[in-house]
């Protein structure tokens, strides 16, 4: 599917379940998302006036994008972009995507996800000393199915981001993670990290680092709506 009728389709769907004030909303908003400048970047004033959320995202060394939230679906949150891509995520973790040159089709055993009680609980686990394990499976395109992954989080040293122009002090969490079957990914490492940053004050999750495979590259998220309602 090209860009145009990517666009389109998100355009129509909108169109087609939303009120009036809300297309134009989100119509505005992608037109950000679809211009697909180089190195996209947002002000505070920016962010703060877009009337549906918006993050930053940037895939390897690929020019920073900026995405925009198409739709809130049974606690996913599909984030569409310009380069023709999707991310779908629960509690900011990506479960699948869309558009890349390899996606994730699925992830398992989501509802056991540390992450979503990390989010619930941040200022609970502040002390770093709680860490968590999760085993799940993984679907990709090009008939790579079932990948078994061991999660293992632990609490880093607090940290003070700059985002927005804005001074954050921040929960940061790492999350190691391993591919524990033998399969083509052996040329690849088998190991690698994930990181997440949570407001210290509201437990919100600004910021993400993640790598989906041992394939694949590193993206990272920022959020910047809702670093734009806690500056507020």
């Amino acid at each position: 599917m090209t860009i145009k009728k990517f666009a389109f389709a998100i355009f129509v769907a909108i169109a087609t379940t939303s009120c009036s004030g809300t297309y134009h909303a989100y119509y505005d908003t992608l037109k950000i998302a679809f211009s697909e400048p180089k190195g996209a970047d947002m002000t505070l004033a920016q962010v703060a006036e877009s009337k549906i959320d918006v993050m930053l995202v940037q895939r390897g060394e690929r020019p920073k994008a900026i995405m925009a939230l198409a739709y809130l679906e049974n606690g996913r949150h599909k984030w569409v972009s310009g380069d023709n891509a999707m991310f779908v995520m629960e509690q900011g973790r990506v479960v699948r995507t869309l558009g890349l040159n390899k996606d994730l089709l699925y992830l398992g055993n989501s509802q056991k996800d540390p992450l979503k009680r990390i989010a619930s609980s941040t200022k609970v686990n502040a002390s770093g000393k709680q860490s968590s394990k999760w085993r799940y499976i993984t679907d990709w395109s090009g008939d790579e199915y079932g990948h078994p992954i061991d999660s293992h989080f632990t609490a880093s040293e607090n940290e003070t981001l700059t985002l927005l122009s804005k001074p954050i002090k921040t929960f940061h969490y790492v999350e190691t993670l391993s591919y524990q079957a033998p399969s083509d990914y052996l040329r690849f490492n088998q190991n690698w990290q994930n990181h997440y940053w949570f407001d210290r004050q509201s437990g919100a999750l600004v910021k993400s680092i993640q790598t989906l495979s041992p394939a694949s590259e590193p993206i990272e998220f920022v959020y910047l709506s809702r670093i734009a309602r806690l500056a507020h």
